[in-house]
């Protein structure tokens, strides 16, 4: 095996989102040598997420305030590309031990060593299966926005949004700027649970432009925000026709009765984000669990340092929080290393930035923590798990036979055990296999490789 396939850096970053960004930017500037790991073709992550180089976007990127921020981060990590930072597009880390980074890029086995790790993997979207949620246009907040943002691509004509939480107004602006029309927008939490946020926004400058543009774009098309109703079924031949819509109580649960029809060709669901922790778990970092956050989190110190000393972690591996969070705590993440590596003492500014930053985030998703109702949805025949075709059914009988914990419910119809490692399901198969809609998951099992890779790549790792 030739050395070229091993990188040595002082510092690894995962991820080149907001977080991973502005870690890289300032580590860069300082004059470290920094290689960042992205599976993405672009720099910007899920949130500043850019359309491929060549491609015409056609007015299709409709943008909050917030991304001029974004822009200049981009900007700005960009210029250090071009001395101390290498970026890696179509990298997929598959391993990792404190210290080396292994990951398949343009189908080679690669490793990179570095003294420092920051991970800023971002996270994933929650899926809360329902009848027909597997149909052909059909798909999460997430795949949608990559779809218009990424790539340009209009997903439909007339388009249902429903879900709860900050991420349904991105989606519902999303399809309005690629000129899709949006016959709904369903937000399951009440309105007078999201006016707990309201604190959080009104004291802040950046979230109440934010707020006031989204309210702005929506009323400019005339779409209303339902609050209390959700999806309950989709239907179709071979695609999503229509889908049956109806109300929640204050936890989610379907109010049978106040059904009704409305005709689409796409459906964005958008239920919340859940942290991807899988790396840091590989590498013997400590989490806990916050509904709040999105669930299971990496546990992190005033400066961002897991318990494994040479790893830091930002952004929405340490709880969902937005990219304001994550650029933030990358920017304190980064003033740490530079300390140890004999640098100027931390700034108390971005200390206290980082965390006013994530203090606000938590305030406004605590009013649209996950509702335990919505797991109430699925019927006996509707598939939980996609890669394995579980229903809730055979998940229900997993546990009656094998037990409620996630490696029993696996080892007894193997949902959870397919590519996805349960990225999809996971969240919530315990709470749909045990009708227990309040439990807390458990932490998931992390294994080798974190993601799919060709065995080759497997075999043929540099050491």
């Amino acid at each position: 095996m030739s050395d070229d396939r091993t990188i040595e850096a002082d510092v690894g970053v995962v991820g080149a989102g907001p977080g991973g960004m502005a870690a890289a930017t300032k580590l860069a500037a300082a004059g470290l040598r920094v290689v960042v790991l992205d599976e993405g073709q672009r720099a910007g992550g899920q949130i500043y997420r850019q359309l491929p180089n060549g491609t015409n976007g056609h007015g299709l990127m409709a943008e909050p305030p917030s991304h001029d921020q974004g822009h200049e981060l981009i900007k700005s990590f960009e210029k250090q590309t071009e001395r101390n930072v290498e970026l890696i597009h179509g990298a997929t880390v598959w391993d990792a031990q404190p210290g080396r980074l292994w990951f398949e890029h343009e189908g080679a086995s690669r490793l990179l060593r570095c003294r420092h790790m920051v991970l800023a993997p971002g996270a994933y979207d929650r899926c809360i299966p329902f009848p027909g949620w597997t149909l052909p246009g059909v798909m999460t907040a997430g795949a949608l926005q990559v779809m218009i943002r990424g790539f340009g691509v209009v997903p439909g004509k007339r388009a249902l949004v429903v879900g709860s939480g900050p991420l349904l107004l991105p989606t519902v602006t999303s399809l309005l700027g690629a000129g899709v029309e949006v016959v709904a927008a369903l937000e399951a939490s009440s309105r007078w649970q999201a006016l707990r946020a309201l604190p959080a926004v009104a004291l802040h400058a950046a979230r109440r432009r934010e707020a006031f543009w989204y309210l702005k774009q929506l009323s400019r098309a005339r779409v209303k925000l339902q609050w209390g109703w959700t999806v309950f079924a989709c239907e179709g031949d071979g695609r999503v026709q229509r889908a049956i819509i109806g109300k929640v109580d204050r936890s989610g649960r379907p109010r049978r009765g106040t059904e009704r029809t409305i005709e689409c060709d796409v459906v964005g669901a958008g239920f919340g984000l859940v942290p991807s922790i899988e790396i840091g778990l590989r590498l013997g970092v400590a989490s806990q669990f916050a509904a709040t956050r999105g669930g299971h989190y990496l546990v992190v110190d005033a400066e961002q340092r897991t318990a494994v000393a040479t790893v830091f972690a930002v952004g929405e591996i340490c709880g969902i929080g937005g990219a304001e969070v994550a650029s933030a705590e990358g920017e304190l993440a980064a003033a740490s290393i530079l300390r140890e590596e004999g640098g100027a003492a931390i700034d108390p500014a971005v200390v206290a930035r980082a965390r006013s930053e994530r203090r606000a985030a938590d305030s406004m998703l605590r009013a649209f923590a996950p509702l335990p109702g919505l797991h109430e949805l699925a019927r006996p025949d509707t598939i939980v798990c996609r890669c394995e075709d579980i229903t809730k059914l055979a998940a229900g009988q997993a546990a009656a036979l094998h037990g409620e914990s996630m490696r029993a419910i696996k080892v007894g119809c193997r949902a959870g055990m397919g590519p996805c490692q349960a990225r999809i399901c996971g969240p919530s198969l315990q709470a749909m296999a045990t009708d227990n809609t309040a439990c807390t998951m458990d932490l998931p099992v992390v294994q080798v490789p974190l993601k799919p890779v060709s065995s080759e790549t497997i075999l043929t790792a540099p050491e």
